[in-house]
């Protein structure tokens, strides 16, 4: 049997970034199907679903009446449009996520990962992650609506929730609190890990927008197919 990863100690943020490039490449090809997958299913979903719902476009030099006239069928428009891309990602992107930290936890204590058993074992916990989902959005939203700095520290200290509702088997309340007890004296390394892989991520999209763009139509679906490529990256730092 292979061995775990050895980790005994709290690691440096260094060690950490340094950490899940390596869980990232021993299994890479496992992320890549995962994330590749689940990438194309929301990408032909949601570009299904933008065909559909065509937001109509403003009159141009219009009056004020006419404006008026037009945000109806906007929002008639908009609002389905949001909705159902919502559920689409609500859906399954939490089996990508969940199925990721699944892995990174399995190669850590067992040296090993089993890419089915990780995705069955995320659909079974679906529910829980949906409520999880919820209740920690409902929060940062409060917070940044509130005044922004409350929501970022929201963001840090519920950053590991979803984790511990995985790995840890707690419950909804109990993922947030083991949260919270996880960042502790741990705010600025949670900070500067998230800094780190929010710019890694952000460049990465960038590269993905550009070369995705030509493709019309199916620029969404190509997208979140080479997204695969980085995606991994977070929950594989967060496990």
């Amino acid at each position: 049997m292979s061995q775990g990863q050895g980790i005994t100690r709290e690691q440096s943020l260094g060690e950490v970034v340094s950490k899940t490039f390596d869980l990232y490449r021993r299994d890479f090809a496992k992320y890549l199907v995962l994330f590749a997958v689940v990438g194309a299913i929301t990408g032909v979903l949601t570009t299904l679903v933008r065909r559909a719902f065509i937001l109509p476009v403003p009159p141009a030099n219009g009056t004020p009446q006419q404006f008026l006239n037009w945000l109806p069928g906007f929002f008639g428009v908009l609002i389905p449009l949001v909705v159902l891309s919502l559920i689409v990602a609500a859906v399954f992107s939490p089996v990508a996520v969940g199925g990721a930290v699944k892995m990174a936890s399995e190669e850590i204590v067992k040296g090993q990962a089993d890419l089915g058993a990780s995705v069955r074992f995320a659909i079974s916990k679906l529910v829980r992650i949906w409520v999880l989902s919820f209740v920690v959005g409902v929060i940062v939203v409060a917070g940044l609506i509130a005044l922004v700095v409350p929501g970022i520290i929201f963001t840090i200290m519920f950053s590991l929730a979803f984790p511990a509702l995985l790995i840890e088997n707690t419950g909804i309340s109990e993922s947030l609190g083991r949260s919270r007890k996880l960042v502790g004296h741990r705010w600025l390394k949670t900070f500067a890990l998230a800094l780190v892989f929010g710019i890694i991520t952000v460049i990465a999209s960038a590269i993905v927008s550009a070369i995705s763009g030509p493709f019309g139509w199916a620029s969404n679906i190509v997208s979140s197919i080479l997204s695969a490529l980085y995606v991994p990256l977070i929950p594989i730092a967060l496990t």
